[in-house]
């Protein structure tokens, strides 16, 4: 990626070599400085017109590091020429988004990259100019846009919420209990537990990358998509994880949004009568499977970001369920929010379950709760936290 100031600075950031072509285009025009890749780049937008962003091109492509490059981007109000690799479907969530970017082959000519990152720079002084128009006409609006603004986020909260499962249901020796908490009005986060039959329960945690409406506009879209049963005539067929997730995907990709939207998601269905679990994941965490007594086991699974590709699989798996274990599924967030690091692999969120195992569920939620907002007082900043527990029962 590179960053031009007004002085014609450029910033490199990719963990590779600068292409040849890339050196060609930028060759005595522009003052290149190194930085390293996935690293947060507001504080140089800021003092930039353009950014030049070239992910690295060893390994498939990252596009949540890239979607979180672009949305800096669109923040600091410079404009972006992003070097995308030759073969990247044109259905690709990165390719339909749209913002504040020129996105262009990686190996574009060298005179045509330079022409375009020219173009780019051309662009930044009427964004800027927008950008102003916007902030006076805030401020000659009647009234309090703030207070209107509030109002509406608390009706959306509120709605959102009616989509979340009013009471948990119990089938055979299983219960469930949940941890809900928004990192402001709404939520990336959405879980729901329900009946597929007499015999069957499913479940599942999903977290869209991102907060606000956008992200929770979307968990609605998942929990009305998600398919978990097909009619047969006068029968039905209980849909396996797995072809639930990868029917979520080509659902999301299908829908084209040009908001670089996708999600997570972790699905298990319990046959009550033997305790047999299947489960699915897609980008998500694994869920943790916790027995008294004994280190918790991680149930992972294949299975990519939902929304990037259409046609992607998903590994479905299976496991029978012991009484006395619970299952603690959860979203990114609540790893960090109990004073893990967000994106590792729950250590923290299982020690802190650790000890809970031989309450009820209901009041292991509560006590997660407690820890939770009181780590929020203190610390202040907080992504969404969604904490699923399954009780296997006695």
């Amino acid at each position: 990626m590179v960053v031009a100031t007004e002085k014609s600075r450029l910033l490199w950031v990719c963990t590779d070599a600068m292409p040849p072509n890339v050196a060609q285009a930028v060759d005595g025009r522009w003052d290149v400085q190194d930085c390293a890749w996935a690293t947060p780049i507001s504080h140089h937008l800021y003092q930039a017109h353009v950014a030049v962003i070239c992910p690295p091109a060893s390994g498939r492509l990252d596009v949540q590091v890239l979607a979180a490059l672009l949305d800096e981007v669109d923040r600091s109000g410079a404009v972006a020429v992003v070097l995308l690799p030759p073969d990247l479907p044109a259905n690709n969530l990165i390719a339909r988004r749209r913002g504040q970017y020129v996105l262009t082959p990686a190996d574009v000519p060298a005179a045509e990259l330079a022409a375009r990152i020219a173009a780019a720079e051309a662009l930044q002084p009427a964004i800027q100019n927008l950008r102003a128009d916007v902030e006076t006409v805030r401020g000659l609006a009647p009234g309090n846009p703030m207070e209107d603004f509030d109002e509406e986020m608390r009706l959306a909260a509120r709605l959102q919420r009616d989509f979340l499962p009013q009471s948990l249901p119990e089938i055979g020796p299983i219960t469930f209990a949940s941890l809900y908490r928004p990192a402001s009005w709404v939520s990336g986060d959405m879980f729901d537990v329900f009946r597929l039959d007499e015999n069957h329960i499913g479940f599942y945690v999903a977290d869209v990358v991102g907060h606000g409406l956008p992200a929770a506009l979307l968990t609605i879209f998942v929990k009305k998509s998600l398919q978990t049963k097909r009619i047969l005539g006068n029968s039905y067929e209980i849909v396996p994880p797995a072809i639930t997730l990868a029917l979520l995907n080509d659902d999301i990709c299908r829908q084209g949004l040009t908001s670089c939207q996708f999600c997570t998601a972790w699905y298990g269905i319990i046959d009550v009568r033997n305790l047999r679990m299947q489960w699915g994941r897609g980008g998500h965490p694994p869920a943790l499977l916790m027995t008294p007594g004994q280190a918790p086991q991680r149930l992972d699974g294949i299975g990519p970001l939902l929304g990037v590709f259409p046609g992607e699989t998903f590994q479905g798996r299976e496991i029978a369920l012991s009484p006395g274990q619970k299952l603690v599924v959860f979203s990114d967030g609540a790893e960090e929010a109990v004073g893990g690091v967000s994106g590792q692999d729950g250590s923290a969120l299982a020690a802190a379950c650790e000890n809970l195992l031989d309450l009820p569920p209901r009041e292991m939620a509560l006590h997660l709760t407690a820890r939770i907002d009181e780590r929020r007082a203190a610390d202040g900043r907080c992504d969404d936290a969604t904490v699923l527990i399954v009780d296997a029962g006695k």
